[in-house]
C-alpha cells in the first residue's frame, strides 16, 4: 500500500491519493471542480462545525451528486473515538472517498485508526503510511493509539 502525493489540482496544497481515498488539507470550490471526474461517492469533512461556514461546500457537492458528511473527529478531549469508528464503518473499498481536515493531520490521525482497525495493519507500519499521507503532528500518533485501544477494549 502507497501513498501518492497530487500537486496539480488546484485550491489545495495538501492531497494524497491512497487506494481509494483522496486525503488531504482545506479543499476549495475549484478542487472539486478539478476532481469532477474521479468518481468520488462521498466527501468527509473531518473538522469541527465550529472551525468556518462549509455550507458553500455542502452545496456545491449537492449540485455535483456528491454526498456530504461532517465527522468532527477532534473534541476537547483529543481524538474521538466513536467518530473515527463510525468514520470507520462508513468507508469501503468499492467507492472512492475525499476526506478533509484543514491541514489533514486529522485525517492522518484517522487514517492510522482505520488501517489498523479495518485493513489489520501493524501501528507502526499505519504511522508511517499515514506520515506519507500528510500527518505531520506527532501528538495525534499517540492520540490514534489511545483511540485503536479503545475500540479494541
Amino acid at each position: 500500500m502507497k501513498s501518492t502525493r497530487i500537486f496539480d489540482v488546484p485550491g489545495l496544497n495538501h492531497l494524497w491519493k491512497l487506494e481509494n481515498f483522496y486525503l488531504a488539507g482545506q479543499p476549495s470550490e475549484e478542487t472539486f471542480e478539478a476532481l469532477r471526474n474521479e468518481n468520488i461517492k462521498k466527501v468527509f469533512n473531518l473538522r469541527g462545525e465550529s472551525e468556518m461556514d462549509f455550507s458553500w461546500e455542502e452545496s456545491k457537492l449537492k449540485d455535483m451528486g456528491i454526498d456530504y458528511e461532517q465527522f468532527p473527529i477532534v473534541t476537547s478531549n483529543g481524538l474521538d473515538a466513536e467518530n473515527c469508528k463510525k468514520l470507520n464503518s462508513a468507508v469501503n473499498d468499492n467507492d472512492t472517498f475525499f476526506i478533509h481536515c484543514g491541514s489533514a493531520n486529522r485525517v492522518g490521525a484517522w487514517l492510522i485508526t482505520y488501517l489498523v482497525l479495518n485493513k489489520g495493519m501493524d501501528f507502526e507500519e499505519a504511522v508511517e503510511l499515514a506520515s506519507s499521507s500528510g500527518l505531520s503532528n506527532p501528538g495525534f500518533v499517540e492520540q490514534a493509539e489511545q483511540v485503536i485501544q479503545k475500540i479494541q477494549g
